[in-house]
Parts: C-alpha cells; sequence; structure tokens
C-alpha cells in the first residue's frame, strides 16, 4: 500500500513563453530564497519509473473567485457556479474545471482552471511514467485562519476570505488591493480586515508591507502581525490535512489500493505450497525448454506492451492485448490497430523505408494519440510522411526535430491533439 511518506510532493508551473513545464522540488533544500528549480522532463529522469507524485499547482495558471449564490444549497453549488461565473470567462464554459471550495460568510469559493492545461500536465506525467495521485491549488497551503500575506517568488500569496486569494507581484500589489477596496467603502467600513498575517522571511519586507497598507488603506487593515518565516512549516502542516483536489470529474484518479490485514495461515499455506511444488517437479522435467521459451516470450511481449502503451499497468496480459485489438480496430482508423495499420500502409505506399526509420511507437490510450519516434535523412522526408497520413484523413503534426550527425531525430504525434 502507498503511503504519504511514499508520494512525493512538487510544484508545477506551466511558462507560456517557454512553452514548457517547471518543477519547484518540496525538500530541504528548496526554500523562498533559494528554490530548486528544473524541467519537469528533466526532474522526471531522475525517478524511478510510475512513481507516485502529488502536484501543487502554481497560483499563476488558476483563477480564484468568490461568488455569491443566495438560495443555492450545497448539493447543487457544482452546478450553479459555472453560470454565475459565465460572463468573466473568456472561453466556454466546458473549456474549464471550475470546482466548490468551502464558503467564507455568504460567498462560495471556486477555482477555475482550463482542462487544456490539466489535459497537457497529465500528458506530460503520463510521457515520463509519473503516477499523478493529486493536483492540489498552491494557495491552498497558504494558513487557514484568517487573512495572510506570504512573501513567494518576487510577490505575495495573498488570501482574504470573501475578497480575493491569489498571486500578485511586487508591482501589481497596490493597484490590486486599490482595485478591491475603494475609499467610500472603507470609510462605511464594508470592507474591513481585521487580524492579518504579513509572512516573510526577512522581517523588514512584511514591515514594509505594513507601513504601506497603514498608510494608503487607513481603517481597511486592522491588527497586523508581523511573522519572520519562510512559510515551509506552514506549508508542510497544510500538506497533511485535507485539501481541495483539481483531479475531479473525467480528471478523477481511479486506481484503488487495496490494504487486506495479515491472515495467520499464510506461513503453513508456504510451507504445503513448497512441498507441493518439490513433489511434482519431476512430472516437469520434460517440459523445462518449452518453459523457458514461454518465459521468454512472455517477458518481450510484456516489454513490448510497455513501451507502445506507457504507464498502463499489467493485470491480465493476454486479455488486455485482445482488448486493445477488439476495441481498436475501427474502420475510419481510428485507435491504436486503425491508426498503426494506417500509419504502415502510407510508408509503404511512399517508398520511405530508406529516408525514413521508424524507431519506437507509444499509444496514449486517453488521447487516443499515437507517438512515432522517427530518424530521416531530412526535415522534408518528415513533412512527407506527415502530409501523406493527414491525406489518409489522420491528424498529424511533427512535434520535434533536432539534426545530429546521422540526420533528423524527430517525433510524429498522429490522432488526439496532435
Amino acid at each position: 500500500m502507498e503511503t504519504a511518506k511514499a508520494i512525493k510532493t512538487i510544484k508545477v508551473q506551466w511558462n507560456a513563453i517557454s512553452g514548457r513545464w517547471t518543477v519547484t522540488a518540496f525538500d530541504q533544500t528548496a526554500t523562498e530564497s533559494s528554490p530548486v528549480v528544473h524541467s519537469l522532463a528533466n526532474w522526471a529522469e531522475t525517478q524511478a519509473d510510475l512513481t507516485p507524485v502529488r502536484l501543487v499547482l502554481s497560483a499563476c495558471n488558476y483563477a480564484t473567485h468568490w461568488v455569491s449564490l443566495p438560495g443555492v444549497s450545497n448539493r447543487h453549488l457544482a452546478r450553479a457556479l459555472p453560470y454565475a461565473l459565465e460572463e468573466g470567462l473568456i472561453d466556454d464554459l466546458a473549456d474549464y474545471l471550475i470546482i466548490p471550495a468551502g464558503t467564507e460568510g455568504k460567498k462560495v469559493r471556486a477555482y477555475v482552471v482550463g482542462n487544456d492545461l490539466i489535459e497537457r500536465l497529465l500528458e506530460e506525467c503520463e510521457l515520463h511514467h509519473l503516477q499523478v495521485r493529486e493536483l492540489i491549488p498552491e494557495t491552498q497551503l497558504l494558513p487557514d485562519q484568517g487573512a495572510v500575506m506570504q512573501r513567494q517568488n518576487g510577490g505575495w500569496a495573498i488570501r482574504i476570505p470573501g475578497v480575493f486569494e491569489g498571486w500578485v507581484i511586487d508591482s501589481a500589489l497596490t493597484p490590486v488591493l486599490e482595485s478591491l477596496f475603494d475609499h467610500e467603502s472603507a470609510e462605511q467600513g464594508a470592507h474591513q480586515v481585521t487580524g492579518l498575517k504579513i509572512m516573510a522571511a526577512q522581517l523588514d519586507q512584511a514591515q514594509l508591507l505594513k507601513t504601506t497598507l497603514e498608510s494608503s488603506f487607513a481603517g481597511i487593515f486592522t491588527d497586523i502581525e508581523l511573522l519572520a518565516t519562510d512559510g515551509v512549516q506552514q506549508r508542510n502542516q497544510r500538506l497533511q490535512g485535507k485539501l481541495t483536489n483539481l483531479l475531479t470529474g473525467r480528471f478523477q484518479v481511479r486506481e484503488v489500493v487495496e490494504d487486506r490485514p495479515p491472515v495467520w495461515w499464510r506461513g503453513l499455506a508456504a510451507v504445503a505450497a513448497v512441498w507441493v511444488v518439490t513433489a511434482t517437479l519431476y512430472l516437469f522435467i520434460d517440459n523445462y525448454t518449452l518453459k523457458q521459451q514461454s518465459r521468454q516470450v512472455q517477458a518481450e511481449a510484456i516489454s513490448l506492451y510497455k513501451s507502445l502503451f506507457p504507464g498502463e499497468r499489467i493485470r491480465s496480459l493476454d486479455r488486455q492485448i485482445k482488448a486493445k485489438l477488439d476495441g481498436d480496430g475501427d474502420a475510419d482508423g481510428a485507435g491504436f490497430i486503425g491508426t498503426t495499420s494506417v500509419l504502415a500502409r502510407v510508408y509503404a505506399a511512399q517508398g520511405l523505408q530508406k529516408q525514413v526509420q521508424l524507431m519506437s511507437l507509444r499509444f496514449n490510450d486517453r488521447l487516443q494519440e499515437l507517438v512515432v519516434e522517427v530518424r530521416a535523412s531530412n526535415l522534408n522526408e518528415l513533412q512527407t510522411l506527415r502530409s501523406a497520413l493527414e491525406k489518409e484523413g489522420l491528424v498529424a503534426e511533427v512535434a520535434s526535430a533536432t539534426n545530429d550527425k546521422d540526420g533528423v531525430k524527430g517525433r510524429i504525434k498522429i490522432g488526439g491533439s496532435a
């Protein structure tokens, strides 16, 4: 059974400029002043296959809304929230995951994140053989008592219950607060924040923010407490409690690990099993060679299946292979069998055997996407193969291509979200 200690916790952030996921490791060497940052691909290379991970999603990659829904019961919140937020969203409601996460007074907190972002993250983890157990919003790790502002990554992670939750860069802090608290409402006491905690590794940073709040937002922030801390201890305490998990609905983790108590007769059963094996050993001498060959074939089949369908657990190899063959052989080219059959037909028809070598295949069952590692003499040959696949009705793209001494090494994605 997997325990909480066996699951590794890392912070992930999507960088739209570089087009990649970055990772901040939550360990003893990572602090707010000197975070240990890697790309997700490089970090995953140092982990064992099928490592279970708990991901903390950067506050830069989602939005938090406080919504007033009078008359809506708790069991109907999940259905009512999307329509209450619809006017404030850029894309269609179907493009977002909207999760209710508690209430404050008469307002409901909702986390909003793009479905495409979660799919891209899960695909990247699956590609590098990581098993994602949870996806937690970063602001969930802030202390859950009252209002708090915590120094973090050149800005401030802020939670003011019922008003605002998120991360704000230093230069935008004053405009953001001014948009939340206007002078008229401050004079009337409509928005008064009491018991605010300001947390920073260096106390002078917290003192500077306190001075700014007392001078620019007089009457709004009262009873301000300063704490000299990097927030690591508070974060670890929050990780031990129950937190909102964004992996719900179609992103929910389905795998169940059973925890069965020990059985008293297992020791006797082990002794009996040894006796049976010893007593029947001579009956199988003539079949020894056949068994050796059978094991070798089984091992090769398992290795091939893992390479084609990475990250998928093998429970019954024969049944799983039969399911792939029976369920994927669509006439329109969908599924593993349909896609690979069209690829083989196009590859032979174009006469690309000498110019393009197919090195390996990986099939993403959830996205219905085939990833083909290829080596070609030049980039034009890859584009020729891609164009031929598209003419056969498949969606295809050259996902990557790099030059080396033997030509071009690349990757083609076929089907799915390619």
